[in-house]
């Protein structure tokens, strides 16, 4: 046999040992089940529906998976979110204040919330899950206290039509919006010197200071960014849900980190992909629409959730503890 053919043949197979195509393998096969084997799941209806459902995780997703690079988590993201939705939302009800304004204070709220998450991590050295736990706890009673446990309406209308809005009848806005910040976030961490540098820290922090890095910037700005995220998130919940919540958010970050996760980052940082985080966002709101339309108890599905996060964690520790 030539070398190119076994060339091509590694190739090919490396292809097929990737995690992207093995969730794009299930999502297709699911899919197509679902699509056979139940009334409603193909519906116009239905399709947008779980669109709109991906959106949001998929935007805090995305935001998890380059926190998960550097070997962090954060736990607070869920509550951010909701944080910001309610700033907002409270904004618009309450002052005449202008509707752009609303949106970049809401999105504020999302980056200065992010900002202290890295400051804890880095300069008090806390660990990352018990400095977003906290943060978490902290961020959910601001957002009782300030609604006064209530749930807000009277958004501005453009803020309603974008929770309904679709483009072409087929893709809603909100699933563009989740879009658009995927493939910027692609192209930070395949082109930019930022997000190469989030690979290194993952490495190791050693490493990274080693290369130059400065790893204290690197750490306010990967938490900042990532509420960023958190705010425009914010934004979409309160599109999708069309009020503020006092318990909005709540619940997100489980499905973001586990949508990161199955899409192939590793808790131990250092390795991430966006396409990844796409397919696992997408393969766990499928599992919930699939088992919803096929009549499933929703702690069934719930207890589904849990298994397939539990074992994208096993697969990630046996994969390190080989490679070691």
């Amino acid at each position: 046999m030539s070398n190119t053919n076994v060339s091509g043949k590694s190739k090919l197979g490396g292809i097929f040992k990737q995690t992207e195509f093995t969730l794009a393998a299930i999502i297709i096969l699911l899919f197509v089940i679902a699509s056979v084997f139940t009334d409603n799941f193909l519906s116009l209806y239905n399709v947008t529906n779980l669109t709109k459902q991906c959106a949001i995780v998929g935007v805090l997703a995305v935001a998890q998976t380059m926190i998960i690079i550097t070997g962090g988590i954060d736990i607070s993201c869920g509550a951010i979110a909701g944080l910001s939705c309610m700033a907002m939302a409270l904004l618009q009800r309450d002052t005449e204040t202008n509707f752009w304004v609303t949106l970049i204070v809401a999105i504020a709220v999302g980056i200065f919330c992010g900002f202290i998450n890295g400051v804890i991590i880095y300069d008090l050295k806390v660990p990352p899950m018990i400095a977003t736990l906290g943060v978490q706890t902290i961020v959910s009673g601001v957002v009782k206290i300030i609604s006064n446990a209530l749930t807000v309406s009277g958004l501005d209308q453009r803020i309603l039509d974008m929770g309904n809005m679709s483009f072409f009848g087929v893709v809603p806005a909100l699933a563009l919006i989740w879009f658009i910040v995927a493939v910027a976030i692609f192209l930070v961490l395949k082109y930019l010197v930022f997000g190469r540098s989030l690979y290194i820290i993952g490495s190791g922090v050693d490493v990274a200071k080693l290369s130059g890095i400065n790893v204290r910037r690197m750490f306010y700005s990967v938490y900042a960014f990532a509420g960023l995220l958190y705010g425009i998130a914010g934004i979409m919940l309160a599109a999708r849900v069309q009020s503020a919540l006092p318990t909005g958010g709540e619940g997100y970050e489980m499905n973001a980190i586990a949508a990161a996760v199955i899409g192939g980052a590793s808790l131990s940082g250092g390795r991430g992909s966006i396409v990844g985080t796409v397919l696992g966002t997408i393969l766990m709101m499928l599992i919930n629409n699939a088992g919803v339309q096929f009549g499933l108890n929703t702690h069934v599905l719930e207890l589904t959730s849990g298994v397939l996060i539990v074992f994208a964690v096993a697969a990630d520790m046996f994969k390190n503890r080989k490679k070691a």
